[in-house]
């Protein structure tokens, strides 16, 4: 199963391949930022990847759309819809 670190608290949790990196930070006890209810649409749950961004599903035009909007960094991942099939080390401006 894949391993998700967050930084910089340093907590990890193993995931179900598959599962949002949303999901995996709430797994790990750590809020999430969202308005939406993680339903892929206000874009505040944006994470940034430290390594193994990879290892994330790829990201969509319209992921990409809405990172645009909000003034996010192109190389962010909006957590909700960012599927983790891999090990990855993530990070979030409010952490």
């Amino acid at each position: 199963m894949p391993r998700v670190i967050f930084a910089p608290s340093g907590k990890s949790v193993e995931v179900k391949a598959g599962t949002s990196l949303y999901d995996a930070a709430i797994a790990a006890e750590l809020p999430v930022a969202a308005s939406c209810s993680s339903e892929f649409a206000c874009g505040k749950c944006n994470m940034s990847l430290l390594r193994g961004a990879e290892s994330l599903s790829k990201q969509t035009q319209r992921e990409r759309d809405l990172l645009l909007r909000e003034k996010k960094p192109s190389t962010d991942r909006i957590s909700c819809i960012a599927a983790v099939f891999g090990d990855c080390e993530a990070t979030a401006s409010y952490w």
